[in-house]
């Protein structure tokens, strides 16, 4: 018989470290062209841990109050799902929510079912309408391979602002990869049956980067612009991957932004990727110069190109650390010529500001 409640683990709570610094930029950023924004937690659980910790249905709601309050989602409907197959776990969620102090202009529902049929026939509906899903962040956090696959998140990613942040489980995938059981709930998590040839590869590292790799690139075969993984850490050891698929460079930006916010003296960090290389969230601008200079080694570019690329997955720096942290430092060692109009300063975009790296 499942549990109703549990202790929380230190993969949700670095999962909710990111939840709530990412909401706190994605909430007003995107009700200033629009009036209605769905949030969704696939796999809402009962809504709080044993210790007494908030699950991710309340810690989302906290983040709608708190913009509220503070006048930023004025007029703003939000409209938060919480799926939960579990039926005590569900009653529980809604018995927490009655409690909580209601939210102006905010509709919560908790639905009691499977999250890839619930989000079909969520989807389903929207299309018979002939209708378009209002931009959504979907959060799908499984306890296992089943019950999101790739084609579900496919269809969520075709609709225009809307995105999904998804823990990939590796280490049930590292159990149970090699049982003919698991086959086709592995095939519907990655979109392919491709997976199927890690069975090949004896070296468990290599294993792992594969599989990796390969959902990654699925994402983006299904509609993915941008993919940003995740490494969470606890000191050394490396606790579980998250992965952000958005189609916005805005929103690959400012979840870069928000690991970057996750102070690491708490025990938790993350690492992200670019080249191929693991890096570090860390204060030093060093990597970034590197890249931006191997990107961009040939004549004088816009300052507006190196924008798009650091907003991209491509590197795991955002936009907030090229001028201040890295422009401006590499003109001051002579690292970087700057052309710019008569009586120009700084790196100001489309003000015809050129680089050229040294």
């Amino acid at each position: 018989m499942a549990r109703t409640l549990w202790p929380r683990d230190e993969q949700t709570e670095g999962k909710h470290l990111v939840l709530r610094s990412y909401l706190d930029g994605w909430f007003p950023i995107l009700s200033r062209w629009n009036g209605r924004l769905l949030f969704v937690d696939g796999f809402a659980g009962p809504g709080e841990y044993l210790g007494g910790e908030r699950g991710s249905p309340l810690v989302a709601l906290d983040c709608v109050r708190r913009h509220k309050q503070e006048g930023r989602l004025t007029g703003i409907e939000v409209v938060c799902l919480f799926i939960e197959s579990d039926g005590a776990r569900a009653r529980h969620l809604r018995g927490l929510i009655a409690r909580e102090p209601a939210i102006p202009n905010t509709e919560v529902r908790v639905l009691e079912g499977e999250f890839d049929e619930s989000m079909t026939e969520i989807l389903d509906h929207i299309e018979e309408q002939n209708a378009a899903l209002a931009p959504a962040f979907v959060m799908i956090d499984p306890f296992g391979p089943k019950g999101s696959p790739m084609n579900l998140i496919g269809r969520v990613l075709e609709n225009d602002k809307s995105e999904c942040l998804i823990s990939f489980m590796y280490e049930p995938i590292r159990r149970f990869h090699g049982e003919p059981a698991y086959g086709p709930s592995l095939d519907g998590l990655f979109g392919t049956t491709d997976w199927r040839d890690c069975l090949a590869i004896n070296d468990e590292t290599e294993r792992k980067q594969f599989l990796h790799r390969l959902f990654a690139t699925q994402l983006k075969q299904h509609g993915a612009r941008y993919v940003i993984p995740l490494e969470l850490w606890k000191g050394n050891r490396h606790v579980y991957t998250l992965y952000f698929a958005t189609g916005s460079p805005k929103g690959c930006d400012l979840m870069k932004q928000s690991i970057w916010k996750v102070d690491p003296s708490g025990g938790f960090s993350f690492r992200g990727y670019a080249a191929g290389q693991t890096m570090l969230f860390g204060t030093d601008t060093e990597p970034l110069a590197d890249q931006l200079r191997e990107r961009f080694a040939h004549g004088w570019v816009p300052v507006e190109r190196l924008d798009d690329f650091v907003m991209s997955d491509e590197t795991p720096y955002h936009s907030g650390l090229l001028r201040r942290y890295t422009l401006r430092r590499l003109e001051r060692e002579d690292r970087l010529d700057v052309q710019r109009p008569r009586g120009g300063r700084g790196f100001a975009a489309n003000r015809g500001v050129r680089v050229r790296f040294k």
